[in-house]
């Protein structure tokens, strides 16, 4: 059992912390005026509304209304208790954390996917031994050696092996007392006629998939024996923590190497990646299907936005890099592609030709789509039959008609000219009808994009609208936080907010100053906000996210003061005038005389 960690430790761990450094492992941030702006991790947008104050060390997403600290965000990204996010913080800043406060609390959580994370990763533990540790796992082991992985390599990417055994996990999880709905809802276990569970995994090399946090949340296992008539690869079904259309193979490790190289390496298979990142070619991913999802596209947009393609050299892989080019039309990226001579796939030519040359290829080999496509074409047709030779040359044309730059335009259809034996000239004609001709197809075509930026642009800036008593609410405590003399003088005066959001921020201000170690001049906004609930970390970093002057004025504290206390008589008023109307419509001239005797009362008490 972890024990709690104190006050002091945590205040080391934020001041030692700019939040900065730890949302840009997750966002790609751009400065624009005083804070930071990128795309919010939290849901998908085109335009940024995702903001970061660094003199305030806190975040807030205008659009969908997150907010908070560091510690905030790391609870919100990865699924955190505060202690956890605590300790998480001070391991990405290298502050040392004492042995007592690590949690060692062994017993699953009552959540099922807490429970499915804590076995995904006492599974990988189990499967790692058998690989490192027991007889079981020497053949797995002499077939990783024969690949060149390394024990570090190993242990990086926690490599294991499933043995050839039906319900050796079975048992493990049954011994721990977890119930069968939940091995039912893990994906570790497969049924049988009889309705009775097995492994699924079995006599495999075991490869953990995590999360971008680093949690494993599946497994993909390669079959040892060649000959097998089993698939060579088996991945964990789809559960309550893994959807593989939002997962990325090695995202977690790669993600500081994204943003540092400034783009990602999109690998055909796992082992291509390992291999890659063996190479010293970190900043590699692998999706979990044949394309990249939408989601997967998001999380990769918010780390960079140039994508490189890097399949096998081979037929099929060829095959594989053009369709991907086909489906990758998101405009938020720039593309490339790797190409593996000599018909190879990453591994097999980082084998052959060692790390230098793959390092080379990787940052210096990198060819335009465009480029690559037309060489796949050229691999399709005998350019020395003409009818082959109008095709290649319309196919080209429809891929260079989609160019932007006029000197890339220039460039391939010099290239295709020289290639055709044909003047620039007629094929710029044949460009220019082709431009026509798709002018006309392209508003019906691209109507529905165009809309859906449109409506993004216009939501993202849309800003809630806050009647005269919340306005009011917002900006007294706002300055009540940033300003101790009008918080005391509010305190003094037993002053009450109407809505209870605002007033439980106020109530928990005015206990947080009376600590002795608090500077009462001088909130300090990110630590502050570690008192506070979820809904209300999120209202605070919304407030202190406001275009607000660097002073008040009295009179604008009177005015938001008056406002408040008068809002019960306001109410009174608007419901007295709805009487009135009612009561002129059936022509009670009594009520109506009554009613417009309070009114004035009403009026004459708000003046004063």
């Amino acid at each position: 059992m972890a024990t709690r960690i104190p006050q002091e430790f945590i205040d080391e761990v934020t001041s030692k912390t700019d939040i900065v450094d730890v949302i840009s492992k997750y966002v790609q941030l751009k400065k624009s005026g005083k804070n930071l702006f990128g795309l919010c991790p939290f849901h998908e947008e085109r335009t940024p509304s995702f903001s970061v104050a660094e003199d305030k060390q806190i975040f807030h997403c205008f659009s969908c209304g997150r907010g908070g600290n560091v510690y905030k965000f790391i609870m919100e990204m990865e699924n955190k208790t505060f202690p956890e996010a605590v300790i998480e913080v001070a391991q990405m800043g290298n502050i040392s954390v004492p042995d007592q406060y690590e949690a060692r609390n062994t017993q699953y959580q009552n959540s099922d996917s807490q429970t499915l994370l804590k076995m995904y990763a006492d599974a990988a533990k189990l499967y790692s031994h058998i690989l490192t540790k027991t007889e079981n796992g020497t053949p797995a082991l002499k077939y990783l050696k024969n690949r060149d992985l390394s024990d570090d390599l190993i242990q990086t990417f926690g490599i294991g092996y499933a043995p050839n055994n039906n319900n050796l996990l079975l048992q493990f999880f049954k011994d721990r007392d977890i119930s069968e709905d939940v091995l039912k809802k893990s994906g570790l276990f497969a049924e049988n006629q009889e309705g009775e569970l097995f492994d699924r995994f079995r006599d495999r090399v075991m490869i953990p998939i995590t999360d971008e946090s680093g949690n494993i949340i599946a497994f993909s296992g390669r079959i040892l024996d060649k000959e097998a008539s089993t698939a060579k690869y088996l991945n964990s079904p789809e559960t309550e923590i893994f959807n593989k259309g939002k997962t990325l193979f090695n995202l977690n490790n790669a993600k500081k190497e994204i943003r540092e190289k400034g783009n990602v390496i999109l690998f055909e298979g796992f082992m291509d990646v390992i291999s890659a990142y063996k190479a010293g070619v970190t900043n590699g991913v692998a999706s979990m299907g044949t394309s990249l999802t939408d989601q997967q596209l998001y999380v990769l947009s918010r780390l960079t936005n140039k994508i490189n393609v890097c399949y096998d050299g081979d037929d099929p892989g060829v095959e594989a890099t053009y369709r991907a080019l086909t489906q990758l039309t998101d405009e938020r990226f720039t593309y490339g592609v790797i190409s593996i001579p000599n018909r190879m796939d990453p591994d097999e030519y980082i084998r052959s030709e060692g790390f230098e040359k793959f390092q080379n290829l990787a940052s210096g080999g990198v060819q335009t789509p465009i480029a690559f496509i037309l060489n796949y074409f050229k691999r399709n047709y005998n350019l020395n039959n003409e009818h082959d030779q109008l095709e290649f040359l319309n196919q080209s044309l429809h891929e260079i008609v989609k160019l932007q730059s006029p000197v890339e335009v220039d460039m391939y259809v010099g290239k295709v000219a020289d290639e055709m034996h044909v003047s620039k000239e007629a094929i710029n004609k044949e460009l220019d009808a082709l431009r026509r001709q798709q002018a006309i197809q392209k508003p019906a075509n691209n109507y529905k994009d165009v809309q859906q930026h449109a409506l993004e642009q216009v939501t993202s800036s849309v800003r809630p609208k806050y009647n005269r008593l919340e306005k009011s609410e917002r900006f007294l405590l706002y300055w009540a936080i940033n300003f101790p003399e009008v918080r005391i003088n509010l305190k003094g005066e037993g002053f009450s907010f109407v809505h209870q959001n605002y007033q439980r921020i106020f109530d928990a201000l005015l206990s947080y100053v009376e600590q002795d170690d608090v500077d009462d001049d001088e909130i300090n906004i990110s630590d502050f906000m570690n008192v506070l609930d979820n809904d209300d970390k999120n209202l605070l970093a919304e407030l202190e996210m406001m275009n607000m002057p660097d002073e008040y004025n009295d009179q604008e504290i009177d005015d938001y003061v008056r406002n408040i206390q008068n809002s019960d008589l306001e109410n009174k008023l608007a419901d007295l005038n709805e009487q009135l109307k009612k009561a002129a419509m059936v022509g009670d001239n009594k009520l109506q005389m009554e009613l417009v005797k309070q009114l004035v009362d009403v009026r004459r008490i708000l003046c004063n």
